[in-house]
């Protein structure tokens, strides 16, 4: 750990240590005085602090689209979607298909974790300004307290992530200088999800409920709510909620770092008052559910319209090219992007009939695709490209059937469309997007699922999912469903209402079903598609056939990642069970 921390301070220390230990060479080598920026410099006025702040929200607040994520991203391609049942990336070369498709997570590739160092410098540099900004003069006391709540926010935010992630990690409060003793050991489940709420308990009370437009995209009071929603939800499920870990560490006595140790359903009960604080919120900042855009549109306005009033929180960083969309977006005639994502039948099967009633997939085939397609809820139309879809202007008519011209790689038969705006065509155009990290959506389904394993399916968790439902179209759940029976609609209510953001690698792996067949592993289907009758002037629907493509591989260690080598190997840190 000693290590791990000297390196985040080395970075954050660079310009210092240059100007230290350097000796003047030559003239030619001189700086001209007042531009080298020191700590006291940033801290010496409010816009000096403003240029500080920005830097830690565009170090810390992540974007999903794969090419405004290349600092993080090491091959600038790949979203999680690739890693479960929600699809598979058609080029080889993406991340998931080397790593956790075919079971080959280690300690030396840290199970693609691409901002571990960079979550380590926003803690430091949230601990920086948290003990520099009393110190800046002419600076009115509400500003200071403002940023006193952005940092707080950012820091467990990372915090957070590393919990998702690794479940106990080092906790550091302070910035380390040199001579301190900066060794320390991985923290508890308990301490860490302690520490997270504190922050975000600190947080509330300094931060605005909405900020002027042109500050779009700093942290809310509700997006410090959300936070810590989720951090109570991931605390209180299956993964950490429980006396016996997914795996033992090789000393029981270091479980605590991966588990609570017991069962208690009061964290449930903790969860989904969290939940309920942002419900109760989300008037007062403004937010609220996208209805009124009709029911065959909701949904699609919600994840294509910038600063909708349903986004709590969202990186702001802009697409500046077309391609800024490459390695979502298929590589297909005319559009030629990097590959796209291809989904499985195994997550389409997850979306139910518009009547609320399962659909139903012949594994032997059938001949009437289109009326299946036809009849699905109708977030799937707003999510998924598929056979005879409109796409955009450049492809009207999606032709994913065998021979098609959007066929090549489209294993499953359809293709990702949430997150690329009808606006981007193959032209190159520039079109501005949101990648949501919060959104009000959210708060509900959270709430639901909190609220039933703390009291089983009482009305308020009906009447959240069923909020949620409603502005789609689709049907209230039916009543009478018991705990269990619950628990299995509200989740796949999630995985259908937060596709693609994100949320289903990490879902399925804090109820510790990842290794259920079809979801991380097993047989993945794909959908042969062909006209029917053959002749395709005279066709009026198409055949499919299931087939299985793709078997993968889950272990139990991939329940959690590893931590990278090169850092157990410092000394401080036990490794996570299995590797």
């Amino acid at each position: 750990m000693k290590n791990i921390i000297i390196s985040v301070i080395g970075i954050c220390c660079t310009v210092c240590a240059v100007s230290v230990s350097c000796k003047k060479v030559t003239n030619f080598l001189d700086k001209p005085p007042g531009v080298d920026v020191t700590e006291d410099t940033i801290f010496s006025s409010q816009t000096q602090v403003e240029t500080f702040i920005t830097g830690i929200y565009n170090l810390g607040v992540h974007n999903g689209y794969p090419f405004l994520d290349q600092n993080a991203r090491t091959n600038m391609d790949g979203i999680e979607a690739g890693l479960t049942d929600e699809g598979e990336g058609t080029a080889s070369w993406f991340w998931p298909n080397g790593t956790w498709n075919i079971g080959n997570i280690t300690p030396a590739n840290g199970g693609s974790d691409f901002r571990w160092t960079d979550r380590w410098k926003v803690i430091r540099k949230c601990n920086i300004a948290l003990e520099r900004i009393d110190g800046v003069p002419n600076t009115p006391q509400g500003y200071k307290d403002q940023v006193k709540g952005e940092v707080k926010f950012l820091r467990a935010l990372a915090y957070f992530e590393m919990l998702k992630f690794y479940g106990g990690v080092p906790i550091v409060q302070k910035r380390f200088q040199l001579t301190d003793n900066i060794t320390g050991s991985r923290s508890s489940i308990d301490s860490l999800v302690q520490f997270i709420v504190k922050d975000c308990d600190d947080a509330v009370a300094l931060l605005p409920s909405v900020y002027p437009a042109t500050l779009r995209g700093r942290a809310t009071k509700g997006a410090d709510l959300m936070l810590k929603s989720r951090t109570l939800l991931y605390a209180a499920s299956p993964i950490f909620n429980t006396g016996t870990p997914y795996l033992s560490m090789t000393d029981p006595a270091n479980n605590k770092m991966i588990c609570y140790g017991n069962y208690d359903v009061a964290r449930w009960q903790l969860a989904a008052d969290a939940a309920k604080a942002v419900l109760d919120w989300a008037p007062t900042g403004g937010i609220a559910l996208i209805t009124n855009q009709g029911t065959d549109k909701n949904y699609k306005y919600m994840w294509e319209r910038t600063d909708n009033n349903e986004i709590i929180f969202a990186s702001q960083e802009q697409p500046d090219l077309g391609y800024s969309f490459g390695g979502m977006a298929p590589s297909v005639p005319p559009i030629n992007a990097l590959c796209g994502y291809t989904v499985w039948l195994n997550f389409v099967k997850l979306y139910e009939k518009n009547d609320g009633t399962p659909e139903t997939w012949d594994m032997a085939g059938g001949n009437d695709l289109n009326e299946k397609y036809a009849e699905l809820d109708p977030r799937f139309k707003q999510t998924l490209s598929y056979n005879g879809s409109f796409w955009n202007v450049t492809l009207p008519n999606m032709q994913t059937y065998e021979g098609g011209q959007q066929a090549h790689g489209c294993y499953g038969g359809v293709w990702l469309k949430k997150a690329i705006p009808d606006a981007w065509n193959n032209t190159g155009s520039i079109v501005n997007m949101n990648w949501t990290i919060f959104r009000l959506a959210e708060a509900y389904l959270n709430y639901a699922e909190a609220l039933n394993e703390a009291q089983g399916p009482i009305q308020p968790a009906y009447d959240a999912v069923n909020t949620i439902r409603q502005r789609s179209g689709m049907p209230d759940l039916p009543a009478g469903l018991s705990q269990s029976q619950f628990r299995d609609r509200i989740r796949n209510e999630r995985s259908v209402e937060m596709a693609y953001e994100e949320h289903r690698f990490w879902d399925v792996r804090r109820w510790l079903i990842a290794e259920n067949e079809g979801i991380m592993k097993g047989t993945f289907w794909g959908l042969k598609i062909t006209p029917y009758p053959v002749a395709i002037p005279n066709n009026t629907d198409f055949s499919y056939l299931p087939y299985a493509q793709e078997t993968r591989v889950f272990t139990k260690n991939e329940y959690l990642h590893p931590f990278p080598t090169s850092e157990v190997l410092k000394g401080y840190l036990v490794q996570n069970p299995g590797y």
